[in-house]
């Protein structure tokens, strides 16, 4: 064990530490000074800067680290977690080849080499008969240096998962606003509406978003007011929660933009000038959203919707956040227009305390993770497995890296099946750190490194207005020297620098590509010059117009970021030029425009007594790099299905109970939980529990292992929960293509 002693840098230093500055621990056993190296977590998007710490060359603790701007030494248990994934006895750390029936879970461990040769001649073939059509990938996480390959070899039918986990609202807003993501400047505001967000336990900025929200709560007196179907950990934090029903969010948020506007508190100079819609038509427009029909469709009190109308457009600055509660439905484009109409009422584009436009580098854009780009538009770009199947797309070869539709996907008994079809796909390859259920349907596995096992970069959210480059380097399975001597990777130019690899065979995807570019032909090779990862992150950074080679280099690593100096903008901010656009194109086949509009869901409004809507959400101790975490799982380890307190005492169903749950796509069982934190028309099951693979904790099954606590599973009689996305239907008039997770209705049977 180890403990954090000190560290020369405070949170509130701008470029973190100095080249004599170093974050210090020491061990509580020996006293030793730990080595720390600054890294990024990718346990979530939210990227938070931490320092790893090693014991020798063991990883003994994982810290949020002080200096980094964005979480300033915050760090989640998902993020601690971290060792957890690093030295897990059920890793993957060899390649594997498939010797039995698909799904029979029959290997054979193979070399790396040949798997080398079997996928480069794979592409080679393809680009010679003008078929790269065929290789599918689809991925889980960014890379920008895989991305580069797939660019290169011309690889462009992909399944995009990062970027529709959002389309919806990165649709929405880049329409409108002309960027997919707007910060928002919570530490500085002093009112804030909440609809379906959930930044106390799970947001793309989950972290650095919560300790700014918590500073302006605790300093600021900031007032927070959260619309969700349930109870988050947001919305208990809230001075006022009101459980609306799932899907209506737009509607409340029409009702209380008409009460704005007929109280004359909407800003009128900010609607001139920076809208495409005036004002009178836009009251027109509003006219038909009264408070009384709100609340009647909603189920939340006319009364507070008005109220809280009133507080939002008078105690400014303030915010309308959009989370997964509004997005994540049907008419979830169409949702995020109408609580985006809020925030364009008040003026609060481009101001302290409101929205801001995030701040880039016009050389920095390949760097960009998929959260601050656009939404995919290129041609070849693919919603699910099932989808991927449903086209008329021919398939040689589909290449997953972190991604596990077999478990994730909406009615993913049905991705199961198709996997299993050898004549539909004929070939399928999964780099990954487990054993995933996908996987377990693979021609061939490949062991993947962790994020503390390799090289990369990405672009941080810039929370405070500063671009921030992230730098992730190997944190973890430090070389002593005589494995350095014998390792082929042996350079004599670094003998006296500290060597890392990762675990067993596991490689970087980067790794992966930069060999199949050598063997595949000279257009890959040449387009890739680099000779490892690390090379490929010095030679990119190197290339940005400021970065010292020497100087700004060693600082990246030394504290794990790097800011970009430059001179502040005399240009003021509503000077800009930027106009949202009110006047929206309508997703009908007549092109015409139409300003936002509450879209019910027909299959909502007539439901009978024991029909629910289903809501999924997300933990804040879940991510794919915690399913198989001893110390996440014995926290949590079992997702029962929330229901109305007074709706279950009607059915005869009490707290514990065994119940069925059953959607048109499928059935599972589970126990339920009876609380007064849900609307009653609605259920809600978290997310990423039930896994019949992956690994030993995952379904909560005791080992033997090195590792002692894999016999201490004392929640195995307890189970591992059950995995909703076996009863999501996936919609098929959807065209974002982005997983609706939140609006599928259920039938609920006791056992």
């Amino acid at each position: 064990m180890s403990c954090l002693v000190g560290t020369a840098a405070s949170a509130g230093t701008r470029q973190g530490l100095s080249h004599e500055q170093k974050a210090v621990a020491v061990s509580r056993t020996s006293l030793k000074e730990l080595r720390a190296i600054p890294t990024t977590c990718q346990q979530c998007p939210a990227g938070c800067g931490v320092i790893a710490y090693l014991d020798g060359d063991r990883l003994v603790q994982i810290l949020g680290n002080p200096s980094h701007p964005n979480n300033r030494g915050g760090i989640c248990a998902k993020g601690i977690s971290g060792i957890n994934l690093v030295n897990d006895p059920d890793r993957l750390l060899f390649p594997l080849k498939r010797v039995g029936p698909r799904g029979k879970g029959e290997w054979t461990r193979i070399t790396w080499d040949e798997v080398y040769n079997t996928l480069s001649t794979r592409i080679s073939h393809l680009q010679t008969t003008g078929k790269m059509g065929q290789f599918v990938v689809d991925y889980g996480q960014k890379d920008l240096l895989f991305d580069r390959f797939l660019t290169l070899a011309g690889i462009g039918n992909v399944i995009d998962r990062p970027s529709l986990k959002n389309w919806n609202r990165d649709m929405a807003m880049q329409t409108a606003a002309g960027t997919s993501t707007l910060i928002e400047d919570v530490e500085s505001s002093r009112m804030i509406l909440n609809f379906g967000a959930n930044p106390y336990a799970n947001h793309d900025q989950f972290i650095p978003l919560a300790r700014r929200l918590v500073r302006s709560r605790t300093e600021r007196g900031t007032r927070l007011i959260t619309f969700d179907v349930r109870m988050s950990e947001t919305a208990a934090k809230s001075d006022d929660w009101y459980p609306l029903k799932a899907g209506t969010d737009g509607m409340v948020a029409l009702a209380m933009a008409k009460v704005i506007i007929d109280r004359n508190l909407a800003d009128t100079e900010f609607l001139r000038s920076r809208t495409n819609i005036p004002l009178a038509q836009l009251k027109q427009h509003l006219s038909v959203y009264t408070l009384d029909k709100a609340s009647h469709i909603s189920g939340v009190n006319a009364s507070d919707i008005e109220k809280t109308a009133l507080e939002f457009a008078s105690k400014k600055p303030s915010i309308a956040m959009i989370g997964g509660g509004v997005s994540d439905h049907i008419n979830g484009v169409q949702n995020i227009h109408c609580v985006s109409l809020l925030n364009w009422l008040v003026g609060n584009l481009d101001e302290k305390g409101g929205l801001l436009y995030p701040a880039t580098v016009s050389e920095w854009p390949s760097c960009e993770p998929a959260s601050f780009t656009s939404p995919p538009e290129r041609e070849g770009i693919l919603s699910s497995v099932k989808a991927l199947l449903e086209s008329s797309l021919k398939i040689d070869t589909y290449f997953i890296w972190m991604a596990n539709p077999a478990f994730s996907d909406p009615e993913c008994q049905t991705t199961e099946e198709l996997l299993k079809k050898e004549d539909s796909v004929p070939f399928v390859v999964v780099m990954d750190t487990h054993m995933t259920e996908t996987a377990m349907l693979a021609d061939m596995v490949l062991p993947a490194a962790t994020y503390l096992e390799g090289w990369g970069i990405e672009l941080a959210a810039p929370l405070d207005g500063e671009p921030i480059l992230n730098l992730k380097q190997p944190a973890v399975a430090l070389q002593s020297p005589a494995k350095v001597l014998r390792s082929p990777h042996f350079d004599v130019g670094k003998l006296l620098e500290p060597v890392f690899l990762p675990k067993g065979e596991a490689k970087e995807i980067g790794s992966l590509c930069l060999e199949l570019a050598r063997r595949t032909g000279a257009s890959l090779k040449e387009g890739l010059p680099f000779t490892d990862t690390e090379d490929f992150v010095r030679k990119t950074l190197f290339s940005i117009a400021g970065f010292d080679r020497q100087s700004d280099f060693e600082l990246i690593k030394g504290q794990g970021f790097w800011i970009k100096k430059r001179p502040v903008s005399p240009v003021a901010p509503r000077k800009s030029g930027l106009q949202i656009t009110l006047a929206l194109k309508d997703d009908t086949t007549t092109g015409q425009t139409a300003l936002p509009e509450f879209r019910p869901l027909p299959y909502h409004r007539e439901m009978r007594a024991n029909e629910f809507i289903l809501t999924t959400f997300k933990s804040n101790l879940y991510s794919p790099g915690t399913v198989n975490s001893k110390w996440a799982r014995e926290i949590l380890h079992e997702n029962r299905l929330w229901i109305n307190r007074i709706i279950a005492q009607k059915m005869g169903i009490r707290n514990g109970d065994r119940v069925r749950v059953s959607s048109e796509a499928g059935t599972l069982i589970t126990r339920v939980l009876t609380t007064g934190r849900i609307h009653p028309e609605s259920v809600a099951m978290a997310e990423g529990f039930g896994h019949a693979a992956v690994g030993h904790i995952a379904k909560a099954e005791p080992f033997d292992s090195t590792d002692l606590d894999s016999r201490l599973l004392w929640w195995s009689k307890e189970g591992n929960g059950a995995n909703p996305m076996r009863i999501i239907q996936r919609d098929p008039y959807l065209k974002g293509g982005c997983h609706i997770c939140k609006d599928t209705v259920v039938t609920i049977d006791k056992l």
